[in-house]
């Protein structure tokens, strides 16, 4: 049987197996795109994470481009 991994950030317990993030005893909901890059974060704690690594992992089909906001003069 394999391990379960859970992660721990006081006061936060990330379990990845079945998709909840704990605060205590409480569950916190998280949309599940939200879930996804929270889980790519933590299973990379102390490396970069690209935005194009995010992008690439979390949103593979999606394309376009950003929309940056116009700066006024």
């Amino acid at each position: 049987m394999p391990q379960r991994q859970l992660f721990v950030f006081t006061p936060f317990r990330l379990d990845p197996a079945n998709e909840r993030l704990w605060q205590g005893d409480r569950a916190l909901p998280l949309r599940p795109k939200t879930f996804a890059v929270l889980c790519r974060l933590v299973e990379h704690t102390g490396a970069l994470v690209t935005k194009q690594e995010l992008l690439g992992a979390i949103w593979p089909d999606t394309q376009g481009a950003e929309a940056l906001p116009k700066k006024s003069i």
